[in-house]
């Protein structure tokens, strides 16, 4: 990978910013991030024996959601700006890395604000009532493996988008890859390489009835995949004609 320009890199993250924060998908998102957030508070009242349930319950929906808001995020930030990367490119000082750079960080950045808002309240929720069945050190963990599965879905998205100029055919291929990935390595027995095992193992993880080696295998997994996928998404930018 050629190296950066720190300013061109920070043109380019300020207006990216920009763009986003004007984007009605990622309010739409944050906003059903942070309503549905209160819903484990509510359903859950004196029986804290279903605490670990209901969260997990809760960010099994709420990352499925979200995956989808993540894939169109990462798949349209380059599948749909094919005129404006040209001109960016072609008539300023700004290299092909510079661009994708700046996609890949803003909207990780985006996923790591949205995710963090939306999770905050459970952590405190579990801290003030949840203990006897949800540990606080489970539930950072569970919070920050599906944050991690959310990060993996942004770069999936980008890459797909670097390779394909179509943002609809990008995201559905995304869904299909990502659910094909879950089904397959679930039937490998291979849990920590699938997202609906992931899924399913949240309320154990926030018990804290998990090992520290299953969660570090999620993560280094999911962790690297998604700086596998960025690098792609770089090197099939970079060879994109215009």
């Amino acid at each position: 990978m050629p190296p950066m320009s720190m300013t061109a890199l920070r043109a380019l993250m300020n207006a990216e910013v920009v763009s986003i924060q004007r984007s009605w998908l990622v309010r739409v998102w944050a906003g059903f991030a942070l309503v549905t957030s209160v819903l484990p508070v509510m359903m859950v009242t004196d029986d804290s024996e279903v605490v670990s349930e209901v969260i997990g319950g809760w960010l099994s929906v709420y990352f499925i959601a979200s995956a989808i808001i993540a894939a169109i995020l990462g798949a349209g930030s380059i599948a749909q700006d094919a005129d404006v990367a040209a001109d960016t490119i072609l008539t300023r000082a700004v290299t092909r890395w510079d661009y994708t750079g700046a996609k890949l960080l803003s909207r990780a950045a985006c996923v790591v604000l949205v995710h963090a808002a939306a999770t905050l309240p459970l952590l405190l929720f579990a801290r003030r009532f949840g203990l006897d069945d949800a540990t606080t050190g489970g539930l950072l963990m569970a919070t920050v493996i599906t944050g991690v599965m959310l990060l993996f879905v942004t770069a999936l998205g980008i890459a797909f988008g670097a390779v394909l100029r179509n943002m609809i055919a990008a995201v559905v291929l995304i869904m299909v890859v990502f659910a094909a990935q879950g089904l397959i390595f679930d039937f490998l027995n291979m849990e920590y390489l699938s997202s609906s095992a992931v899924l399913e193992m949240l309320p154990d993880i926030i018990r804290g009835d998990r090992g520290t080696w299953d969660q570090s295998r999620i993560l280094l997994a999911f962790g690297a995949g998604a700086l596998a996928l960025a690098s792609m998404a770089g090197v099939a930018f970079d060879k994109r004609e215009f």
